[in-house]
């Protein structure tokens, strides 16, 4: 017999599946904000809820709403920095057009190589993008995240080189 969370998870709308968590609105709301792709979102999602079900006392108080927004939070905070995530809470704009700089340059080159063990990986990684991207037509961002997941990247890996590709393009 399965947990009347999960029933219920089952039976509601694909769109309103994480209506049910006992979250404040406005850290729900915030997630939109910080992640620009419904993939984004749905990789941040999948890790709470797995987080959510793998934590015992999470588990077992699920009507705790503060020990539920902290665990969001937490979540939160595996992708984005605290500034980041206030200043989306506080509708605050920040300005990320700019020109691209050494610094951001070698963060990217040090991503890259942190995240593909070799080159040969790294291109299967540019010929998945580019196989969903013609066969698909997903956006690069898309493209990406559908790769990474094909190559068993985390989470939070994928979120990391989404957000670099999401600035480019």
């Amino acid at each position: 017999m399965k947990p009347e969370e999960v029933r219920r998870m089952e039976e509601e709308d694909e769109d309103e599946e994480f209506v049910g968590l006992n979250i404040e609105q406005n850290l729900l709301e915030v997630v939109q904000k910080l992640f620009k792709t419904e993939p984004e979102v749905e990789v941040f999602y999948d890790g709470f809820l797995e987080r959510v079900h793998n934590d015992k006392k999470l588990r077992k108080h699920q009507d705790d709403r503060r020990r539920m927004n902290e665990a969001f939070l937490d979540e939160l905070l595996k992708y984005h920095d605290l500034d980041t995530i206030n200043n989306a809470l506080n509708n605050v704009e920040v300005d990320t057009d700019g020109d691209v700089v050494d610094d951001e340059i070698k963060y990217v080159d040090k991503l890259l190589r942190k995240t593909f063990k070799d080159k040969m990986e790294f291109r299967m990684f540019m010929t998945y993008i580019s196989q969903f991207m013609m066969e698909s037509n997903d956006t690069p961002v898309e493209a990406a995240a559908k790769s990474m997941k094909r190559l068993g990247k985390a989470d939070n890996e994928i979120l990391k080189v989404t957000s670099v590709i999401d600035k480019i393009f």
